[in-house]
């Protein structure tokens, strides 16, 4: 539950700069293909941008297994403290080089090479109609590279478990879901007040869960936040023969 209350935080706390980034794809969707007075309008036009906003949930929460089965093999090896300090200090840098400083960990022609292929088929897609159309759209826009992504799958990678960050990542995933879909209904509306006071939302929530992940990995005793190691049930002496 923990780990979707903070996905979910991250998600809407930084949905202003997915708009940005993702928001001129909502807005280019195609119309839905369903026939004339078959359907409501204004369903015919929401249910098939909400099959979109599935699509990227459903694309980010994979991810987010798949990172976490990888945190997982980690911790198996005895490094779960590390791990955890590791994710929580790389999550601050990955905020800091995409929200203060706009400018990814990678260099643009590297990214560019590496989603040249999402590109194709995104423009492939948007070209064409209907309702898996716009899901695959979602699956495609949800491996694109952004900063608060990758920071949001460094969280995934420290929890150390495919269960936790797949959840962890369908939260922020579906944080993003209410500003993405109002972009792709209504278009890219927002008034600059709005932005200014969501800003700094996503690297204010996002240092508190890479503090959380700090403390975490180093084990100072505290409750719920920084549990102490476990010990040994039995004599180092007896353990050890």
């Amino acid at each position: 539950m923990l780990e979707l209350l903070a996905g979910l935080a991250l998600g809407l706390g930084g949905s202003l700069h997915c708009a940005g980034m993702c928001g001129p794809i909502a807005i280019a969707l195609p119309a839905g293909s369903a026939p004339n007075g078959s359907q409501p309008g204004w369903l015919r036009h929401a249910g098939p941008k909400m099959v979109y906003q599935l699509g990227r949930v459903v694309t980010y929460t994979s991810l987010g297994a798949i990172v976490g089965l990888g945190g997982n093999a980690i911790s198996l090896t005895g490094y779960s403290r590390s791990l955890s300090i590791a994710s929580g200090i790389a999550m601050i840098i990955a905020l800091a080089a995409q929200l203060l400083w706009n400018r990814e960990l990678i260099s643009g022609k590297i990214i560019g090479k590496a989603i040249a292929p999402i590109k194709r088929g995104l423009s492939t897609l948007l070209s064409s109609h209907g309702t898996m159309t716009h899901f695959g759209i979602g699956l495609l826009n949800g491996l694109l590279p952004c900063g608060l992504v990758t920071a949001a799958l460094l969280g995934s990678l420290g929890s150390g478990k495919a269960l936790t960050g797949a959840i962890f990542m369908f939260g922020f995933g579906f944080g993003t879901v209410p500003l993405m879909s109002a972009i792709a209904i209504g278009g890219s509306r927002i008034s600059c007040q709005i932005k200014q006071r969501l800003r700094y939302a996503a690297p204010a929530i996002g240092l508190v869960l890479a503090t959380l992940f700090l403390l975490r990995g180093m084990a100072l005793g505290i409750p719920h936040i920084s549990p102490a190691e476990a010990k040994p049930d039995c004599p180092t002496t007896e353990c050890c023969r």
